[in-house]
């Protein structure tokens, strides 16, 4: 392999370019990992293959062809570059800090295997939702994007509206988005929408819709939660539900809540981009009572936060972190107000996985 650099090993594909090691695609590989039928070493060179950036267009170029491989002829084309841009994210969002602390390097690594073997399960559901014996409408075929607990993800839409979705949020929209731009949303998301004269753009949580033509704004509408949150940051939105006579409309660094129970409105001023900073890694409290500081912490590192003990106080905690493993947040906070926590050790189960992390806080 001259010119580029010696073969290191013809079975995992991989030569030396520039003094470091490039992963190559290998197409039969990727076939045999559809088909289950792979080795533990196999499925660490896709892993490596795939996280290696300078492989994006035979990616694109292996999706394509496996599109139209198992896909009828009378579906039509169908663009794929919004879900190529989902699982790029996901292989390359948690390395794009420069400072990556050693408590977060087996979750990359877990990312890095999860990003692999989204790959199939995106591909069956395409081939799921259009691969029928008679012709298929496409009008009753949907997508769905979800991010895992304690992770968020960056999403492109069809019509290349561009979106984040914070830990444990999902949309969903339908095949035909491009004719009728709706999202439905369950957790927290934030849009940036590509605007298109006199056509809307319309977010649908359980309780509220978001109309929009072209603008930026979170919403966070998660179940279970007493308030939804929408927050503007740039442009003009409507609120509307079947309670609202005339729709509500938003400017920018303006944030509504709305409380479903007793179908009550507030507005407020406020600095719309704390509340977006999620998108960027950033664990942003402002004014946090102890039940939502909770709730935060359970979504933000995927463990279970409960309050032993809720004092009737005053107490509201305000801080920022970034890049902090739950530990060192914790051990803030403890050092900033009256806050104190406990911290359940993991037990082995009887299958050989560990129990979930439990954490206990309370106000002294």
């Amino acid at each position: 392999m001259s010119g580029k650099g010696a073969l290191v090993d013809q079975g995992k594909m991989e030569y030396k370019e520039k003094g470091r090691t490039r992963f190559m695609i290998d197409k039969d590989k990727i076939k045999n990992y559809y088909k289950n039928e792979y080795s533990s070493e196999e499925e660490l060179n896709l892993c490596n293959a795939f996280t290696d950036e300078s492989n994006l267009e035979d990616l694109r170029t292996e999706f394509n062809e496996q599109w139209d491989h198992t896909v009828s002829e009378n579906t039509g084309s169908h663009d794929l570059d919004h879900l190529l841009h989902k699982i790029n994210y996901l292989i390359n969002s948690s390395t794009q800090s420069k400072k990556i602390r050693p408590f977060n390097r087996l979750t990359i690594w877990y990312a890095r295997i999860a990003a692999v073997l989204l790959i199939p399960i995106l591909l069956y559901v395409a081939i799921a939702t259009f691969t029928k014996k008679n012709s298929y409408d496409a009008k009753e075929g949907w997508a769905e994007m979800k991010a895992p607990l304690g992770a968020r993800i960056k999403f492109m839409l069809p019509d290349s509206t561009i979106g984040w979705l914070n830990s444990g949020s999902s949309i969903k929209y339908a095949l035909n988005f491009n004719k009728d731009r709706k999202i439905q949303l369950s957790g927290e998301a934030f849009f940036n929408v590509m605007h298109r004269n006199n056509d809307k753009f319309i977010v649908e949580t359980k309780y509220l819709d978001v109309e929009v033509k072209g603008t930026c704004f979170d919403v966070a509408a998660y179940e279970g939660e007493e308030l939804i949150d929408i927050t503007l940051e740039q442009g003009c939105i409507v609120l509307k539900n079947e309670h609202i006579s005339k729709g509500i409309e938003m400017k920018p660094n303006e944030q509504v809540s709305y409380r479903p129970a007793n179908l009550t409105f507030t507005k407020k001023i406020v600095s719309a981009q704390y509340f977006s900073a999620w998108k960027e890694g950033k664990l942003m409290l402002r004014n946090a009572s102890l039940v939502e500081l909770a709730k935060q912490l359970s979504r933000w590192y995927n463990v279970d936060v409960m309050i032993n003990n809720n004092k009737q106080t005053n107490s509201l905690f305000r801080a920022t972190f970034e890049d902090e493993n739950l530990y060192e947040v914790l051990r803030l906070l403890k050092l900033s107000s009256n806050l104190d926590y406990t911290i359940d050790e993991r037990i082995k189960l009887s299958d050989g996985t560990f129990s979930r992390q439990h954490v206990f806080l309370k106000n002294n």
